[in-house]
């Protein structure tokens, strides 16, 4: 490396390693056509991930909705005479303890309902599938891959 005694004199100094290559732009015909599929595959992720969501957490709600729908269709101020689906069980007092129970209990049951969700969208990594609009806009490079993690055959270990 060339030494200069001056201060202040422009040293050469070398480019950063590994700098990536600007991008380059798409036709806009093409660039229009990879924005129409990147929005349809980003609404089937969506539209997924929405399913998922109601599935876990709807499947989650349906012991409290089962103990407010009986709460409710079986209290004697909101049945029906002719009505034979509540048994003799339920009397007043129970049908009050079952709406009390269910809308306590609807927040616990939530709170495992997205506790599923979010276990599910890490498992299969869901949020990952998004695909960003720049991908229409500019031709991607392939994705670099990152080396393989060595296995500890070496015979370091962290102690």
């Amino acid at each position: 490396m060339p030494r200069s005694d001056v201060m202040g004199e422009d040293t050469s100094t070398l480019p950063p390693p590994y700098t990536p290559p600007p991008p380059v732009p798409r036709d806009p015909l093409d660039c229009w056509a990879c924005a129409v599929l990147i929005t349809a595959h980003n609404l089937l992720v969506g539209a997924a991930n929405l399913g998922i969501f109601i599935v876990m957490c709807g499947g989650s709600l349906v012991p409290s909705a089962v103990m407010l729908l009986y709460g409710f269709l079986c209290h004697p101020r909101f049945r029906r005479t002719k009505e034979t689906l509540c048994p003799a069980l339920l009397t007043p007092a129970a049908c009050v303890a079952l709406l009390v129970f269910g809308v306590l209990l609807v927040l616990p049951f939530l709170i495992l309902g997205l506790a599923g969700y979010a276990r599910i969208v890490r498992c299969f990594h869901l949020s990952s599938c998004f695909l960003p609009y720049s991908r229409a806009m500019y031709q991607g490079t392939p994705a670099q891959r990152r080396p393989a993690k060595e296995s500890p055959k070496d015979g370091k270990a962290w102690v």
